[in-house]
């Protein structure tokens, strides 16, 4: 069933709605600080913009966020999101073998993961209301928005989450600058387009109900081969290959494979320090710091020769890494 061609349809209207929505009231994922899951619940104080003269029409557009997405919160959507394309390949291994009711059962179990992840992230109420010259309101509307580009990190990397994506993706030329090591996937950035693949999701559940399986399979391939996305920065390709690195690293300590951690740290730092020379020496210290803590891992680790560490000490490292690879993340958005 996986021969057929995929249409691009554009829904763009809908897009850029959304995308217009979104600047207005600032989103608060990829612009807030980490917060604790407990902020969840917070509310933000409005944001209020006026737009037009005095004594013409005049537009207010007033936003409220409720929610916040700290650290934790942020892993957690983005496992989600790599179990939301595990059940769509799953859902479309089930159509080729015939069996109809495990599909379905994928498929729900994808738009379960889905459901979640949007109990997890921030909702913004965005009013907006447009008055005459004479103060008459002549229009005014009211809803609520979630971001809907979400980041894949942990999850993504591993083989049997990325590799039906990259099959599906293969004949759309959709996998440009990105890396495959071994059995890990390793790219610079990764984002899944959660309101396109709950529609697909959405059409192969309905599809599979009134027993359409090619529309069923169809759907699922279109929420591989359009809902993820994959992009590589060139110009900040050192950094990329530090946090690839330490990302490996940390994959290794999992492990106990304290050879190979040594190996990555290594092709870290260097990386690192690359990236550091042509900063500015006002944004230097942070690369320098954590050349520091990386240098201190491998020194450890060296020590450690081939005596395992204990599993305290080991999880640590893990829990290290993890924060270099989160820091070198946050430098990315910031364009650091």
């Amino acid at each position: 069933m996986r021969g057929f061609d995929v249409v691009r349809s554009s829904g763009k209207s809908a897009l850029m709605t959304l995308a217009a929505i979104l600047i207005l009231v600032h989103p608060a994922w990829p612009q807030q600080a980490p917060s604790t899951s407990a902020a969840h619940e917070s509310k933000a104080n409005p944001v209020v913009q006026n737009l037009g003269t005095e004594g013409g029409y005049r537009t207010e557009v007033k936003s409220q966020t409720k929610g916040t997405l700290g650290q934790e919160d942020r892993r957690q959507v983005s496992l989600l999101a790599a179990q939301v394309f595990q059940h769509v390949d799953e859902a479309r291994r089930a159509l080729d073998a015939d069996d109809a009711k495990e599909a379905r059962r994928e498929v729900e179990k994808g738009r379960e993961a889905i459901k979640a992840i949007h109990s997890l992230l921030p909702v913004t109420t965005v009013h907006t209301r447009t008055t005459a010259p004479d103060g008459k309101v002549v229009y005014e509307d009211e809803r609520e928005v979630q971001e809907r580009q979400v980041s894949l990190f942990e999850g993504m990397v591993h083989a049997r989450t990325f590799a039906p994506i990259r099959e599906a993706q293969r004949d759309a030329a959709r996998v440009a600058g990105v890396r495959v090591v071994e059995s890990e996937t390793i790219s610079t950035e990764v984002t899944a387009d959660l309101e396109y693949v709950e529609a697909q999701l959405g059409r192969a559940s309905k599809a599979l109900a009134d027993q359409k399986m090619e529309d069923a399979s169809r759907a699922l391939l279109l929420a591989q081969v359009r809902g993820v996305d994959f992009r590589y920065r060139k110009e900040d390709t050192p950094l990329a290959e530090a946090r690839d690195a330490i990302w490996l690293a940390k994959r290794a300590l999992e492990e106990n494979n304290a050879a190979q951690a040594r190996a990555n740290l290594a092709i870290a730092r260097q990386q690192l320090e690359i990236h550091r020379q042509v900063l500015p020496e006002d944004k230097r210290q942070d690369v320098a710091q954590m050349l520091t803590e990386l240098g201190q891992l491998e020194k450890q680790l060296h020590q450690e020769g081939n005596q395992p560490s204990n599993s305290n000490e080991r999880s640590r490292q893990g829990r290290a890494a993890s924060q270099w690879w989160d820091r070198i993340n946050d430098w990315f958005k910031r364009g650091f």
